[in-house]
This record gives structure tokens, C-alpha cells and sequence, in this order.
């Protein structure tokens, strides 16, 4: 579905096809930090409630959206090579995005360590925070604020949704998968 949205995508005036990539950058990029938002807010209600099951969601919905956020700057990365001829290591908002992918690993695997629920919450639910905060401080130098909200395409506009629609609806998918394979295999371990 996502190929033959792209293929259905405008171009942009400037970027041509590259704008493309965009989608799938932004995309990609949007869903792990709305999936970090997500096991933030299930972070609240561990450490609110104590909950181990709040925290196994919290924990697997933390891990895919790690990956859907690291999917996104990799994306980010052929963006940048597509678009601007090279990839900008240095960028401030490449920089804040890797950043924010060593602190996503940080809390995640202390997350798996730390034998205290409500302290895997608070960690889990600053996350996003930190994330927001490295993101939106870093200034714009090659990056642009926000083409896709800011472009007069409604085109352009339907692409970028269409595309974080279907990145979202992935996430959540995998996370289903991956929650009832756990069930499952908890299941099995059950004695009769």
C-alpha cells in the first residue's frame, strides 16, 4: 500500500521525487515518537498504579517505537543524500535525532534491568520529553521547519497522512503481534 501511495504522491517543486523520501522519513519518524508518547503515557499509569502489565505494554510499545524512530532518521538519512546530495552528520536536527536515539536505548534497556516498576515508568514516561525537547531546541540549518504542513498541496498534505496512516496502523500491528506472542508463549508456561 505504502509503494503505491508513493507512486500516486506528487513531487514537490524543489525536490522533485525527492520529496518522496520525505514521506516516508517523516512518516516512519512521526510514529516512533507518537509511540514513544504512547509508552509515556503507560509510563504514567505504572508509576502511578505499580502495574506490571501497564509495563509489559509500556515496554513492548517503548521497543517498536524505537524502531519505527530508528527506521525514520535512517530514512532521514537517504532523504539527505536524495535531496541535499550528501548526508549532514553535524545537522543540529540529525544530531538531536541521534541523540534521541541514545537515550531512547538508555531508558529501554534500563527498562529491561531495573527491578522496580514504578521507577521503569518515570523513566519511560520522561522519555518522550527528553525526545520532543532535543528535537524541537536544535535550530534549523538544512532542515525545514515543517514542509509538509506549510505546502499549499492538499496533495502533497494527503500523501504525508496517507503514509503516517499506514506507518501508524504498522506499528500498532506489531505491537499486537508481538504482545500476543507473549501471551502465547505465558500460556504455555502455565501448569495444566
Amino acid at each position: 500500500m505504502a509503494a503505491f501511495l508513493l507512486m500516486l504522491a506528487p513531487e514537490e517543486s524543489t525536490l522533485g521525487q525527492g520529496i518522496k523520501t520525505v514521506y516516508v522519513h517523516v512518516a516512519l519518524t512521526w510514529t516512533g515518537m507518537a509511540g514513544f508518547v504512547v509508552a509515556g503515557l503507560l509510563g504514567l499509569l505504572v508509576l502511578a498504579t505499580g502495574s506490571r502489565r501497564f509495563a509489559d505494554w509500556m515496554q513492548t510499545l517503548g521497543w517498536v517505537a524505537f524502531g519505527f524512530y530508528a527506521a525514520g532518521i535512517a530514512m532521514s538519512a537517504l532523504a539527505s543524500k536524495v535531496n541535499w546530495g550528501n548526508v549532514f552528520w553535524q545537522e543540529p536536527r540529525m544530531m538531536a535525532a541521534l541523540n534521541g536515539l541514545a537515550v531512547a536505548v538508555i531508558v529501554l534497556a534500563a527498562n529491561v534491568w531495573i527491578p522496580w516498576v514504578r521507577v521503569r515508568g518515570a523513566l519511560q514516561a520522561i522519555l518522550p520529553a527528553i525526545i520532543f525537547w532535543l528535537t524541537y531546541s536544535a535550530p534549523l540549518l538544512l532542515h525545514p521547519r515543517n514542509p509538509i504542513s506549510t505546502s499549499d498541496s492538499l496533495g502533497i498534505k494527503l500523501a504525508f497522512g496517507g503514509m503516517f496512516a499506514l506507518t501508524a496502523s504498522l506499528a500498532v500491528w506489531v505491537v499486537w503481534l508481538v504482545v500476543r506472542r507473549s501471551n502465547g508463549r505465558a500460556a504455555e508456561r502455565l501448569p495444566d
